[in-house]
This record gives structure tokens, C-alpha cells and sequence, in this order.
């Protein structure tokens, strides 16, 4: 091989490169590969509530993986934990659940000191089973957090008093009618639960709207499994705010899907 055919093969391989590294050879590479100018597959939806294109969210324990965000509800995912149980000696992971909030209000409101649990925005819990699990075993691990965190809000919203701190009968007994509201509609819970089988891959959404006092705005509570059939629509805010407690509040079912949650809000 001669120096000046050395030369020549290089200036090729320069012309090559060239060539394929060129705008529309690169276009044209990416729609072979169905990808757009941005690096996205073709078929997917633009994300249109949010400028930036967010990875999906993995949660590393039970590596499950949740869309970026809630499809329907523009909700943005900003973390997700999991839910263990203990039997016997072992950390069995039961489930994997994220949290969804909208995110220019969440982010309004925890500048304003408020919290993930108390701030006035549209949020959701989106659980995914990590095993098979029957649905009455499901609300009953679940209502065993929850009942205790309704009769608390009862008895704060009872003992509320007036500027000038007296008694006021006229918010106890609102406390005690929101109180069986609430549990009432744990009942309806109850039902939706107890005839489902939650096999692994199984997904529950709970989503609350608070609603606006000022605006007038009535709060809801949806709660159903992912593609079934039974769904429910709910009105007790003092069940929604038990629900979102049970993951949001001082004392949550998992220290580190909280820590999740509160690390990706903050970075909205």
C-alpha cells in the first residue's frame, strides 16, 4: 500500500462522514428509524402541558415505571415509593404508587408554605400492584390507616373554636355529619375493592380535586382500578383528605415515597 493510496482511502472516509453526518442525512436516518427532529418516536403525543420532555419516572425498588404524566388530567408526576409489608422477618414490597399534581398550582402553593397534603391543587395517586393481591386484603390494609386519620380530622374540625376561643356546637356537629359522610363512602370503598383480584400490574388511581371555597367550587374524589369496569365519584373531602394523609402527612405508610414526592415538587 502506497502513501498516496493511504491518503486517498482517508479523503474518502472524510467525503463518507461528510455525507452521513449532514443535516439531511441525519433527518433522514431518524425517519427510518421512526424518531422526529427532537428524538421522539414517532406516535407519541407532544407533550403539551409542559415544555420540557420529561423521562418516565421509575420507581427503583420494584422498578416500575410511570408515565410522565397522568393521561387525561394533565397532572405531572414528580416522584414514586413503595409500599412494604412486613411477614415475618422479610420487607415483602406490596406495590409501587406515584404521586401526580398540577404542577404550576403545586408549585404556587408550597412557595406560599403550604404542603404536598394541604395545598389547593388537582393531585393523584396512581398505585401499580408489584404482586398479586386480592382486593379485600387491599382495602383492608388501607382502611386500617385510613379510619383513624377521619376520626382525627372529625375531632380537629369539632374542637375548632371562635376568635375568641369559645366552643362552637354549630362546627361539632358539622364534624359529626362530615364524619358519617365519610365513612359511609368507606363503605362504598369497601365494595369496589372487595369483588376485585388485583394481580400484579394492576393499577388503582385515586385522584382529588379540592375544589375553591373562594371560586365556589365543589371538591371530588375518584377512586377505581385502571380499565375496569367499577369506578367511583366521591364527595366526602374529609375521606379524600384521609386518603392523600395516609402517603402525605406526618406520618406516612412510606417514609420514602414521601421523601420521593417532596424532593420532585420542590424541583418544579
Amino acid at each position: 500500500r502506497t502513501l498516496t493510496d493511504t491518503v486517498e482511502q482517508a479523503a474518502t472516509r472524510n467525503r463518507e462522514r461528510a455525507m452521513l453526518t449532514s443535516p439531511g442525512a441525519v433527518a433522514g436516518w431518524r425517519v427510518h428509524h421512526g424518531l422526529t427532529a427532537r428524538g421522539g418516536r414517532r406516535g407519541v403525543c407532544p407533550r403539551r402541558h409542559s415544555p420540557v420532555t420529561r423521562a418516565a419516572v421509575i420507581e427503583p425498588g420494584t422498578k416500575t415505571s410511570f408515565p410522565d404524566m397522568l393521561e387525561g388530567a394533565a397532572l405531572t408526576c414528580v416522584g414514586a415509593g413503595v409500599r412494604e409489608k412486613k411477614v415475618a422477618i422479610v420487607n415483602v414490597k406490596v406495590y409501587a404508587v406515584a404521586l401526580y399534581v398540577d404542577a404550576s398550582p403545586c408549585k404556587a402553593e408550597l412557595a406560599a408554605g403550604k404542603s404536598l397534603l394541604h395545598g389547593a391543587f388537582d393531585k393523584a395517586l396512581l398505585i401499580q400492584m408489584a404482586r398479586d393481591v386480592d382486593g379485600k386484603t387491599f382495602w383492608e390494609a388501607l382502611d386500617q390507616a385510613l379510619t383513624p386519620r377521619i376520626r382525627g380530622i372529625a375531632t380537629d374540625m369539632a374542637t375548632k373554636e371562635d376568635d375568641e376561643g369559645n366552643f362552637m356546637s354549630s362546627v361539632a356537629e358539622a364534624a359529626e355529619v362530615a364524619e358519617e359522610s365519610a365513612m359511609d363512602q368507606c363503605d362504598d370503598l369497601r365494595a369496589l375493592f372487595s369483588g376485585q383480584n388485583l394481580k400484579k400490574a394492576t393499577q388503582v388511581l385515586i385522584k382529588w380535586c379540592p375544589g375553591s371555597e373562594a371560586g365556589g367550587a365543589e371538591g371530588s374524589l375518584e377512586v377505581g382500578v385502571v380499565g375496569g369496569a367499577a369506578a367511583l365519584s366521591l364527595s366526602s373531602m374529609e375521606l379524600a383528605q384521609a386518603l392523600f394523609d395516609v402517603y402525605l402527612g406526618d406520618a406516612p405508610i412510606s417514609t420514602k415515597a414521601l421523601e420521593a414526592f417532596q424532593a420532585g415538587a420542590a424541583a418544579l
